[in-house]
């Protein structure tokens, strides 16, 4: 049975539109480059784009030759253990997920027990929590990066994974 008053209250509504867009903001940002090549942390001049899962480097032909791994090494401005934590922003999509499933089942009253919001508190904080705890780890790593870039004078700039990262988990943060 569907519980239409529930729906009807704000913070349910809120809740189910920012875990949804929390878990949409994760996503993107955990299949940046080299999966989607438009999203990015760090972009050098050389042509070479870093993502969550690898870099791409620009090649004389039309496609770029991307690399894809969990945790990858490219220079000394690329802190390589960092680059493994990036796979947090994965998990946290994964955690958003389950948080807006199990508010959708505690509204239809699937199963004995889904009724109880304690499923979607936690499994949302789980999600939150891993969202900020990742944004920090890739601010460190790609602000630091481009920190070093710039010492060779090199001109990088942030993608659009770092912003679409930190607006996840911010409205993971609000929900």
């Amino acid at each position: 049975m569907f519980r239409i008053d529930d729906c009807l209250e704000g913070h349910v509504l809120i809740g189910l539109v920012l875990s949804l867009a929390s878990f949409v903001f994760l996503i993107l940002t955990a299949f940046s480059t080299p999966y989607i090549r438009s999203i990015t942390y760090l972009d050098t001049p050389s042509g070479v784009s870093f993502g969550s899962f690898g870099y791409c480097e620009a090649a004389e032909s039309t496609t770029p030759v991307c690399h894809r791994s969990v945790g990858y090494e490219y220079g000394s401005e690329i802190i390589v253990w960092l680059t493994r934590t990036l796979i947090l922003f994965a998990f946290a999509a994964m955690f958003m997920l389950l948080a807006f499933f199990a508010l959708v089942l505690s509204l239809l009253k699937v199963g004995k027990f889904m009724w109880n919001p304690i499923y979607f508190r936690t499994t949302a904080l789980l999600g939150t929590t891993l969202a900020i705890l990742s944004e920090i780890f890739a601010l460190n790593l790609f602000v630091t990066a481009r920190m070093r870039y710039n010492a060779q004078g090199l001109r990088p700039t942030y993608g659009a994974a770092l912003w679409l990262g930190l607006a996840g988990a911010i409205a993971g943060f609000v929900r």
